[in-house]
């Protein structure tokens, strides 16, 4: 019966630590001055706070924007992509993505080489 009980006590500890946690990074994102006007990763500024008007309100455009604002200027926000793609460099699958125009280039052969 002993072991449960400091079973429960630890479990109460990681319980608090984990809202404790979550509550920071809550606060955290929350403070206006961290957040960033332009993403060096994908060199373009970042979205601006929506302006109010009622009928923006009114149809859910103004609250739309709030939320695409905030996801677009969360704090640290390119560090995470960073992290990121640090993560799933680990996956294993590599996918080629071009960016920019492709030229074009050799014509693929419809046969295989026969050697003349």
């Amino acid at each position: 019966m002993r072991h449960a009980k400091v079973y429960k006590r630890g479990s109460r500890v990681k319980t608090a630590l984990f809202f404790l946690v979550l509550f920071a990074f809550a606060v955290f994102s929350m403070i206006l001055p961290l957040r960033p006007k332009r993403s060096i990763m994908e060199k373009r500024d970042l979205t601006e706070f929506p302006k109010f008007s009622v009928t923006a309100l009114a149809n859910g455009d103004y609250t739309k924007g709030i939320d695409t604002w905030f996801a677009d200027t969360f704090p640290l926000r390119d560090m995470f992509f960073q992290l990121n793609s640090w993560v799933k460099s680990f996956y294993g699958v590599k996918s080629v993505e071009i960016v920019g125009t492709v030229e074009q280039g050799d014509e693929i052969p419809d046969a295989p080489f026969t050697g003349n």
